[in-house]
């Protein structure tokens, strides 16, 4: 404990600490888990045997918990620590010592903030150190080199929320271990029922249940053991970070106040820029009408240059005019006469070209145009065979159904024949059976076709 202490007051009041105080605090908590569990062996108490010393990983959870508590008690001293100097260091000793000669005007902010600064580095080392007045040193910095407080509100909430996202980190590692508490607790219940049921005999069935029972009970007790840890340790991390959070806005409202009531107005600045702005539109002014004067020459330079050559082609006369024509019409004829040379053998070339593509599309044509006759003279004479078969078709059902008609007579006919035969008065039935067969017959005659006609006729003969 007292390590942690001599920690607290050795890391920043706010925030993370520094690496060492950090590695401390965490030693810390192992010496004090080392402690405890010294002091639950000595006592007997069953109990906190059971809960405490029944598994590894409630071992490992406990002192994971002792950590969390260590970190959080030496956040609760330098949140403490920093809340009493806040409320000894008054305003009147933080407000600056504002310059009274020429050199340095009173609306200067550059020199305000300098020896505002310079002021607070004489105050103690232990005011020196709390977040208030680094706050300030910070601010004031910032202004000095800008030389103005225009955003002096920008830096102010920028400063805030860094400071709070530095309070929020410092507290990670305890965050870290109230998630990882409980989960410590599932593993060593998985493990030890898995361990439980593995080592089961059920050969003597009481002892095999009461090992089930002891070894539930302890499987089941680093579960509860990690919950509780947890709660408690949410429930001592909650009032350090709201206190933490109150420091942090007393800072807040504190370095604004102080730096709104003793730094000059920013809209003050306004004449001095102003005064910049004009001395800028006149530098800008005099930049345009230097481009305007040295265009004003170069335009002059070039009109004298003109007249000269004017001058001296008039001078010369014709003759030049006629010299230099003659010399560009030289230089040129060659050119062009090659070009134009160059142009009528390409037209010729294309000219060719085209004309063999087309000789070869009318070849290709033509042969399609004979391949296309040939092809509808073979459709047409398929579509003749085919208005035949048609036709012939039909003939053929026709004879087809005629036949079934002649068949089904005769059947009749067979049928009267072999009952007639079969009848107690033989010769009557036989004249009868002649006749019918006779009737048949004509029937039979009537209803076929001319092309078939014979077929019957000789049947006829064959009964008779």
């Amino acid at each position: 404990m007292v390590i942690a202490i001599s920690a607290a007051r050795n890391a920043n009041p706010i925030g993370q600490g520094r690496p060492l105080a950090r590695i401390a605090t965490r030693l810390s908590g192992v010496a004090i888990s080392a402690v405890f569990y010294l002091i639950v062996y000595l006592v007997p108490f069953s109990p906190a045997k059971r809960y405490f010393l029944g598994h590894p990983v409630a071992v490992a959870a406990t002192i994971l918990f002792w950590i969390a508590a260590v970190s959080l008690f030496a956040k609760w001293l330098s949140i403490r620590r920093e809340r009493r100097l806040c409320e000894q260091i008054s305003d009147s000793v933080l407000a600056p010592t504002l310059p009274t000669d020429a050199a340095h005007p009173h609306h200067d902010v550059r020199s305000i903030c300098q020896s505002w600064s310079d002021s607070l580095t004489q105050l103690p080392a232990a005011a020196r150190s709390s977040r208030l007045v680094r706050r300030l040193e910070e601010l004031l910095q910032r202004q000095v080199r800008r030389g103005n407080a225009r955003q002096l509100a920008d830096d102010l909430r920028e400063v805030a929320g860094r400071d709070s996202d530095d309070a929020h980190d410092s507290l990670q590692l305890v965050r870290i271990i109230v998630w990882a508490i409980p989960m410590l607790g599932f593993l060593g219940t998985v493990i030890g029922i898995t361990q439980t049921l593995g080592g089961l005999d059920f050969s003597d069935g009481t002892a095999a249940v009461d090992r089930l029972k002891s070894g539930l009970y302890v499987a089941f007790d680093t579960t509860a053991l990690g919950l509780v840890l947890s709660v408690v340790a949410i429930f001592l991390q909650f009032p350090v970070e709201q206190a933490e959070q109150n420091v942090l806005s007393v800072i807040d409202r504190r370095s604004g106040e102080l730096l709104a009531a003793h730094l000059p107005d920013p809209s003050a600045d306004d004449g001095a820029a102003g005064q910049i702005a004009t001395l800028c539109d006149g530098v800008l002014a005099a930049v345009q009408q230097s481009l305007g004067t040295q265009a004003e020459l170069w335009r002059s330079t070039i009109d004298g240059a003109h007249q000269h050559w004017q001058n001296v082609v008039a001078a010369t006369g014709t003759e030049l005019s006629d010299a230099i024509g003659d010399a560009i019409g030289n230089a040129i004829s060659p050119a062009l006469a090659n070009h134009t040379a160059d142009l009528q053998r390409i037209q010729q070339q294309g000219v060719e070209a085209i004309d063999g593509r087309w000789q070869q599309w009318q070849l290709a044509l033509s042969d399609n145009a004979r391949i296309l006759l040939a092809h509808q003279q073979t459709l047409v004479r398929q579509a003749e065979l085919l208005a035949d078969s048609q036709s012939r078709a039909t003939e053929l059902a026709v004879l087809q159904q005629s036949l079934n008609q002649n068949l089904q007579s005769l059947q009749e006919v067979n049928q009267t024949v072999d009952h007639s035969l079969r009848s107690a008065a033989g010769a009557e039935g036989m004249a009868d059976a002649v006749r019918t067969l006779a009737r048949a017959m004509d029937v039979l005659s009537e209803q076929m076709p001319a092309p078939v006609a014979s077929i019957p006729a000789s049947s006829s003969r064959r009964a008779a």
